[in-house]
């Protein structure tokens, strides 16, 4: 016989009383919109990763540009002379010499003896002038060109020093 309690005079549970508990159906629901839930967001992290990635390098070779193209600039105004060398070019300074380094893949730049800076450059057609003729080397130059490229853009890079007639001369 069974007690209000809904224990048996035997004094074990009922067999035949309902728990409140999730169907094994709801429980797979769950998990399926929770894994569809993880996915969604993994490949959205992804994707935001990989374009933040894509942009910090591009950003990298932009920088390395800039600052090959700045410090060109200043050392071709700051020069006293300049010379062609065998790789490159010698530049005569107030402070000491400068030497950059042209590879098809690199620039060189060498400050002082001190310091030495590698800027990741694609190099092309690049021409050292001096009045407009092709320079020799160990002579003096008034312009350099080269060609570079940054994302498959090509990018034509233009120097030129103004001599006073007091320093061609010296």
């Amino acid at each position: 016989m069974e007690s209000q309690d809904g224990l048996s005079e035997k004094g074990g549970m009922m067999l035949n009383k309902k728990l409140p508990a999730f169907t094994l159906m709801e429980v797979t629901i769950a998990m399926l919109i929770a894994a569809i839930a993880i996915a969604i967001t993994f490949t959205a992290y992804r994707i935001v990763s990989g374009s933040y990635l894509n942009f910090t390098r591009k950003q990298d070779r932009v920088a390395i540009f800039i600052t090959a193209d700045k410090l060109l600039k200043q050392d071709f105004l700051k020069a006293k002379k300049i010379v062609k060398v065998p790789d490159g070019l010698t530049m005569e300074m107030e402070e000491g010499i400068v030497n950059y380094n042209f590879n098809n893949a690199y620039l060189l730049r060498d400050q002082f003896s001190l310091r030495t800076d590698t800027f990741k450059l694609k190099i092309d057609k690049l021409n050292f002038l001096f009045e407009n003729e092709a320079a020799e080397e160990g002579s003096t130059v008034d312009q350099c060109s080269f060609e570079t490229e940054i994302d498959k853009q090509a990018i034509l890079l233009y120097y030129q020093k103004t001599y006073s007639a007091k320093d061609l001369f010296q």
